[in-house]
């Protein structure tokens, strides 16, 4: 692969290549074109891209062809073969192959290979030299990204009641955007790189001060407390408190954590599919909406990664007398009368008399 991976760029990646006049390959230059336009905006491709097209003008016999390379306009139309090679030196990226004749025979094809070979290493040579590697520093007019993971259940506490720790954040150190996954990956944006530092910095102090509440030493090295009263009833609704909304889910505390502070409360996610009987698009809107601290939802168990399954949605349907589909009951066998089977028979009857004539 060519492209960095989303954790070493995580950037969405756009080229568009203008072809206003062509007497050649548009796509080959196009890969040449794009592979510096990337390089020139500091994104870190692993090695350069190379294209060239290769042509053939046929012989009495097909061995005595001539393969040309870099064809121009008249030689792909007059010509028998275009065949576009990108890649770089270590190998082919991608081809696409035309040809006017019947086929080609395997000598053909190799000598057009080595020959696209030889061409696509000039080509990365002449690239090279103008530019060997992609720029270190992206353009002052892209936003920075910065990414850090923390774990899932501190989501809670970085997005906060209602979301307003998260809209805290990005406003105080002037953030373009935040967003926190469901994983606990964080990525924060904006054009400032020291403002990204200081708001990585808060959350980490955030959380820190979280753990040592918890318990966890003044470096949040050790242990985080955990959630040490009864465990939960599969099945059983609770009443929960809002400690966090976010764009896939709201995280709820289920059971209380102990008076004296010494332990947190139970947290889990209920996420948006689980949170109406009704399909929900935007999840913060939704439950504003509702103008409520506290939602009743039930505990449907523990998922595969050992996380609180929650859903208000089967609550609503409990209430409202809607049983949920269960499709591991087998449908019932509907028998037909002697009459309806007699009907069917002299219809297939029919039928095949129709097929014999």
């Amino acid at each position: 692969a060519i492209i960095p991976s989303e954790k070493e760029f995580p950037y969405s990646i756009r080229v568009e290549s203008l072809i206003t006049e062509s007497n050649g390959s548009s796509s080959m230059a196009s890969v040449c074109g794009g592979c510096l336009a990337l390089m020139d905006a500091g994104v870190p491709i692993r090695r350069p891209v190379a294209g060239i097209a290769m042509g053939m003008l046929m012989g009495k016999t097909l061995e005595e062809s001539v393969i040309s390379s870099d064809i121009l306009g008249s030689e792909d139309a007059l010509g028998t073969m275009d065949f576009k090679v990108a890649g770089d030196r270590e190998g082919i990226t991608t081809f696409q192959l035309d040809i006017k004749c019947e086929g080609l025979t395997i000598d053909i094809m190799q000598r057009a290979l080595g020959q696209a070979r030889e061409g696509r290493i000039h080509i990365l040579n002449e690239m090279e030299q103008h530019l060997p590697t992609s720029r270190a520093e992206l353009p002052t007019t892209v936003p920075r990204i910065q990414s850090f993971q923390i774990e899932a259940d501190l989501i809670g506490k970085v997005i906060g009641p209602g979301g307003k720790q998260i809209r805290a954040i990005i406003e105080d150190f002037e953030l373009t955007n935040m967003n926190v996954g469901e994983e606990g990956l964080i990525q924060m944006t904006s054009m400032d790189t020291e403002k990204l530092k200081l708001a990585q910095a808060f959350v980490t102090e955030l959380l820190e001060k979280s753990d040592r509440r918890g318990g966890g030493d003044k470096k949040g090295g050790g242990p985080r407390a955990e959630y040490k009263g009864p465990p939960p009833e599969e099945g059983k609704t609770y009443v929960a408190k809002i400690t966090g909304i976010h764009q896939f889910g709201v995280f709820l505390e289920i059971l209380p954590g102990a008076e004296d502070g010494s332990s947190p409360g139970l947290e889990g996610l209920c996420h948006i599919s689980e949170l109406d009987t009704q399909r929900i698009r935007n999840c913060e809107g939704f439950v504003n909406s509702l103008n409520v601290e506290t939602l009743e939802v039930k505990y449907k168990g523990k998922n595969q990664k050992g996380q609180l399954q929650l859903s208000r949605k089967a609550v609503l349907e409990e209430k409202r007398g809607i049983k949920s589909k269960d499709t591991t009951k087998p449908k019932p066998v509907v028998e037909m009368s002697k009459d309806e089977v007699d009907v069917i028979a002299k219809a297939i009857e029919g039928i095949q008399d129709l097929n014999e004539k």
